[in-house]
C-alpha cells in the first residue's frame, strides 16, 4: 500500500502506568483517552512498572487527512543559513495567525473553513525554527466562554515555510478527547524537534506530553514521560525553556505550584523524568544555562516581585537549589503575561519581556526608561547588563487595549542567524524577525528590498532519486532569502501534492493542495494587487465544500499599519457534498455581520 505511512495512526498504545506510588486509600486511576492525530506515530516508551489498577490508556486515532502544515514539508538545510547581511539592521513584522479564529466575539473559524478544535483563544504557544528553516509554532486552543482547563481545549500548529511571507493557516495538531491541552513548548534539540504539552487533566499521573520529530516536523512520535516518584508542588504548563548539559541530560520548564517555577530532568533521551527540586521565585520562568557547570539564571514570570522589579534567581546545582531572588532590570508582569529568553549563537543573551503589569493596571517601576512598550534585551556579560529597545510595532493584549503586550511571548534564533519572537493574546498574534544588528542600532520599523538580486532554482529529490520538491527563490543584494516564482512539491510515486507560485516571498495566482489520489483538497486564488484572495475547500467527490474571501494585507484594530496576513472580508459559502447550498455567510474586518 503506497500511503502505509499513516497506518500506524491507528495504533492501540500500550497500557501507561506512571511509576508512582499511590497512598493509602487512593482510587484506581483506569481512564481511555483519544488522541486525535496529525501525523503521529506511535510511542515506544509508553509503558511503566506500577499497579496495573492505576492505568492511562491512549488511543491514536487517525485524522481524515494529513494536515497541509505536516505536507509538502522539505528536508534540505543548505538554503536555512542564507541571511540578511548581519553587519546590517534587519527588522520584519506580520500577523501570525488569520481572524477568525483569532478573539473573534463568537466561535467562527470553521464558517471560513479552519480545522474544529481551532478556537478563538489560541495561546501560550511552543515555537520553534526547525533544521530547515521553517518556523513551527503550536498554540494550545480553547472555546470562547470555557476555561483554559476545560476538556475541549486542543493543541493546533501553525508553520512559515522558510522563504514565505505568510503563516500557512492554523490546523489541528493534536486533540485529547476527554483531556485537557494546554501551553506548549518546542525545542530544536540539535536537529531533534521535541515538543514537551501539559494538561490539567492527568497532571498527578502525567505531568506532560511528549512527541518528537526528526523531519522537521512532518511527523511525529508520541510518549508519556516515566517519572522517578509521584508529581508534587507543580502545575502542568510547561514554560518556554529547556536544554541540556554537557553530560547530556535533558532539562524543561514547567510551572511550580503558585508563583514559582522548576526544571524536570531526564537521564535517559527523554524516557524518564525527575524533578530537580528547586523552584524559581516567578511563575513561568525563563531559564538558560551560565556555563557547563550548573549555573543557571531564571527570569521574571509573572505574579511575583523583588523591589517593585521582576525577579531573578542563580542555581548553582542544574536547579536542585535556587538562591534568594534578587531584582532583574526589568519590570514584573502579571495574568498572560511571560518573558522569553535564550542565548544566541553569538553568546550573548537575549531576552523579550513587558513594560507594564496588564491586569492590575500596574506601570514599570521608577528608573524604568522604555515606558509602556514591548522591549527585546541583549547581554554580553551573561545578564550583569542589558542593552534594552523597544519593539517598534505593538499591539496591546486583545481585550486589555489600554497599552502593549507580547502576551505569552517566545523567543527563538534560526540556524541563519535571525531571532525570531512570536507573541499570544493579541488580535491577532504577531512574528517578528530582526537580527542582532537592529538590536543595537537605532533602526526602527523597516520596508523590506525587493529590487535587485538573483534568483536562484532548487530540487529536492526522495532518497529513490524521484523529485520531491522543485522552486525557486530570490536572494537579494542584502541576502535575504524569499521564494519567488512557480513551486511544486511531489508525492513518492511522483503525483503533484502541492503547487503555488510567490512573488517575493507572497503567493500569488493559483495555489493547489490534492489528497495523495490525485482529489483536490483547496484551492487558493490570490490576487496581489488587490490584495485579495479565495479559499475554496472540496469534498471528496470534488463538489465545492466551503469557499470564504480573505483580506490578504489587513490593518489591524488596534494599529493603524497594514501587516501580510489573512483576515476573512466577504462572504463565505457552505455547500452539502451534493451540491446543495447550505449556509452564506459574510464577514468585515473577520467578524460575521448580519
Amino acid at each position: 500500500m503506497k500511503h502505509s505511512l499513516f497506518l500506524y495512526l491507528a495504533l492501540l498504545l500500550p497500557d501507561f502506568c506512571a511509576a508512582q506510588p499511590q497512598g493509602a486509600g487512593a482510587q484506581p486511576k483506569q481512564d481511555t483517552l483519544y488522541v486525535v492525530a496529525s501525523h503521529f506515530r506511535a510511542g515506544q516508551e509508553m509503558t511503566a512498572p506500577g499497579d496495573a489498577d492505576n492505568m492511562i490508556r491512549f488511543v491514536l486515532k487517525e485524522r481524515p487527512t494529513v494536515p497541509f502544515n505536516q505536507s509538502a514539508v522539505r528536508q534540505r538545510t543548505d538554503e536555512a543559513r542564507i541571511a540578511p547581511d548581519a553587519a546590517k539592521p534587519y527588522f520584519s513584522v506580520r500577523f501570525a495567525l488569520p481572524i477568525p479564529a483569532a478573539y473573534t466575539p463568537t466561535e467562527t473559524g470553521e464558517l471560513v473553513g479552519l480545522d474544529y478544535g481551532v478556537f478563538h483563544h489560541s495561546h501560550s504557544p511552543g515555537f520553534e525554527v526547525m533544521p530547515n528553516g521553517d518556523a513551527l509554532a503550536v498554540y494550545f486552543s480553547s472555546p470562547r466562554g470555557r476555561s483554559e482547563s476545560d476538556t475541549m481545549a486542543t493543541f493546533v500548529q501553525a508553520r512559515l515555510r522558510f522563504g514565505s511571507e505568510e503563516w500557512d493557516m492554523p490546523e489541528l495538531f493534536f486533540d485529547t478527547k476527554h483531556g485537557n491541552d494546554q501551553s506548549g513548548l518546542l525545542w530544536n534539540d540539535r536537529g531533534t524537534i521535541r515538543f514537551f504539552g501539559g494538561g490539567r487533566d492527568l497532571s498527578s499521573y502525567i505531568p506532560f506530553r511528549m512527541a518528537v520529530s526528526t523531519d522537521n516536523g512532518a511527523t511525529w512520535t508520541f510518549s508519556v514521560p516515566q517519572l522517578d516518584t509521584a508529581a508534587a508542588d507543580f502545575t502542568a504548563q510547561p514554560i518556554n525553556s529547556a536544554f541540556r548539559d554537557p553530560a547530556g541530560n535533558l532539562y524543561m520548564a514547567m510551572d511550580a505550584d503558585g508563583s514559582q517555577s522548576f526544571l524536570w530532568r531526564s537521564r535517559d533521551e527523554g524516557r524518564t523524568w525527575e524533578d530537580m527540586g528547586g523552584r524559581t521565585t516567578g511563575r513561568h520562568s525563563t531559564i538558560v544555562p551560565l556555563d557547563d557547570r550548573g549555573t543557571l539564571l531564571s527570569i521574571g514570570g509573572k505574579n511575583a516581585s523583588v523591589k517593585g522589579w521582576t525577579p531573578q534567581n542563580i542555581s548553582h546545582d542544574w536547579g536542585a537549589t535556587w538562591e534568594e531572588a534578587t531584582p532583574a532590570p526589568f519590570p514584573p508582569l502579571g495574568s498572560a503575561q511571560r518573558p522569553s529568553m535564550i542565548r544566541l549563537q553569538s553568546g550573548s543573551l537575549v531576552l523579550v519581556t513587558d513594560s507594564y503589569l496588564l491586569k492590575k493596571n500596574i506601570p514599570a517601576p521608577e528608573g524604568w526608561q522604555n515606558g509602556d512598550n514591548c522591549v527585546i534585551a541583549i547581554s554580553k556579560d551573561n545578564g550583569r547588563s542589558w542593552h534594552i529597545k523597544s519593539l517598534p510595532v505593538q499591539l496591546p493584549h486583545n481585550s486589555r487595549r489600554a497599552h502593549p503586550s507580547l502576551g505569552y511571548a517566545t523567543v527563538r534564533q534560526a540556524p541563519n542567524g535571525v531571532i525570531h519572537i512570536l507573541t499570544s493574546a493579541n488580535y491577532p498574534g504577531l512574528h517578528y524577525e530582526l537580527n542582532e544588528a537592529w538590536i543595537w542600532s537605532d533602526a526602527g520599523d523597516m520596508q523590506q528590498e525587493t529590487v535587485g538580486g538573483k534568483v536562484e532554482r532548487y530540487t529536492e529529490r526522495y532518497p529513490d532519486g524521484r523529485i520531491k520538491a522543485a522552486w525557486s527563490a530570490w536572494i537579494g543584494p542584502n541576502g535575504r532569502y524569499l521564494l519567488h516564482g512557480d513551486l511544486t512539491d511531489y508525492y513518492p510515486d511522483g503525483t503533484v501534492q502541492h503547487k503555488a507560485s510567490y512573488k517575493y516571498g507572497r503567493k500569488r495566482g493559483t495555489e493547489l493542495f490534492y489528497e495523495p489520489d490525485g482529489t483536490l483538497r483547496w484551492r487558493w486564488e490570490r490576487d496581489l494587487k488587490r490584495n485579495r484572495g479565495v479559499w475554496t475547500q472540496y469534498w471528496p467527490n470534488g463538489r465545492k465544500r466551503v469557499e470564504s474571501n480573505w483580506n490578504l494585507k489587513p490593518t489591524p484594530r488596534d494599529l493603524e499599519r497594514p501587516f501580510i496576513g489573512y483576515v476573512a472580508e466577504g462572504t463565505a459559502t457552505h455547500w452539502n457534498e451534493d451540491g446543495t447550498r447550505k449556509a452564506v455567510y459574510r464577514f468585515e474586518k473577520g467578524v460575521p455581520v448580519q
